[in-house]
């Protein structure tokens, strides 16, 4: 039987536990039921200062990476890494953490399907120690922005199924031959889309000319409407399978590049839902899901819910 956690049973528990689900409570909406790393959740959310650790913690209750990664399976990862300020870019212990699950779970290869550079892994004092499988990490060295279409690792669409804007694209071709795809996003502000978050993040497997179509093709300059649409569109052509977001520190305004005004929840969100995800950062943004034009696309597209309370959403506060 649930156990209904109130407010001061849980600092009790956590306390002896150490670290304590609660689904969808305290901070995600007031559901009751109780449990302890069963493994079962659609989401975690987990809220702790060991960022590394806490990834670890966050796939643990899903099940494991063994759940989406087997073993001799391929593995494409998307990171928001190409920024400079605090808050602008997921943080690379999550990063590092989502990278060794991987290798741990038997993956044969592991590709980023975007550059990352080599600044952006030695922020975290975990470095060193990860080196080695670092060197095992493949990319697609011709996707670092402004990239350009070449045919060895990139394919045009000229249609897309059941696309409602999005007429054209080039997106990097082992998105879609990977075995499995993992979304690694940052719930930080956005100028036109307000949220960046785990949708928006997919544009970062398209080229230079293809984004700019994004932006331009509606024949008004980011049309909010239109981009949200192309977002969700390109989304069609190919299902992610992990998502993970960044809620750790992250700005609130000004972005996506900033200086902004930080928030810091030390939260990360896993899941398979991107829409449901994307909906927990934007309340952690202060806005409400419905406000969201790529979570209401996304929903109205099948890509998932908005409606992430009737989803097994458990918090972890470690």
């Amino acid at each position: 039987m649930a156990k209904k956690v109130t407010r001061r049973e849980f600092i009790k528990d956590s306390g002896k536990l150490g670290a304590t689900m609660v689904a969808g409570s305290l901070t995600l909406g007031g559901l009751s039921s109780f449990s302890l790393f069963d493994g079962n959740a659609d989401i975690a959310v987990i809220e702790g200062s060991n960022y590394y650790g806490n990834t670890i913690k966050a796939l643990e209750a899903l099940g494991g990476m063994e759940k989406f990664v087997t073993n001799g399976s391929t593995v494409g990862m998307l990171i928001n890494s190409d920024f400079e300020l605090a808050g602008t870019y997921v943080n690379p212990d999550i990063s590092l953490a989502v990278v060794k699950m991987i290798f741990d779970a038997g993956a044969s290869e592991l590709t980023s399907l975007q550059v990352i550079r080599d600044e952006y892994w030695k922020r975290s004092t975990l470095y060193d120690q990860h080196k080695d499988l670092l060197s095992r990490l493949k990319q697609i060295d011709k996707n670092v922005f402004p990239s350009e279409f070449n045919e060895q690792d990139y394919v045009k669409f000229d249609k897309i199924e059941k696309a409602k804007s999005l007429k054209y694209t080039e997106v990097v071709k082992k998105w879609l031959e990977c075995d499995v795809f993992i979304n690694l996003a940052i719930g930080k502000h956005h100028a036109t889309t307000i949220l960046t978050g785990t949708l928006k993040n997919i544009m970062g497997v398209s080229t230079r000319k293809a984004n700019v179509g994004f932006h331009l093709d509606s024949g008004i300059r980011n049309d909010p409407d239109y981009l949200a649409q192309c977002i969700v569109d390109q989304h069609l052509l190919r299902k992610t399978d992990l998502c993970i977001a960044d809620a750790t520190e992250f700005i609130i305004n000004k972005g996506p590049e900033g200086p902004g005004d930080l928030k810091k929840l030390n939260k990360i969100i896993a899941g398979t839902d991107c829409v449901a995800i994307d909906a927990i950062c934007t309340e952690f943004l202060g806005y409400e899901p419905g406000e969201i034009l790529t979570t209401v696309k996304g929903q109205e597209a099948g890509l998932g819910t908005m409606d992430y309370k009737n989803l097994n959403v458990v918090e972890i506060i470690v």
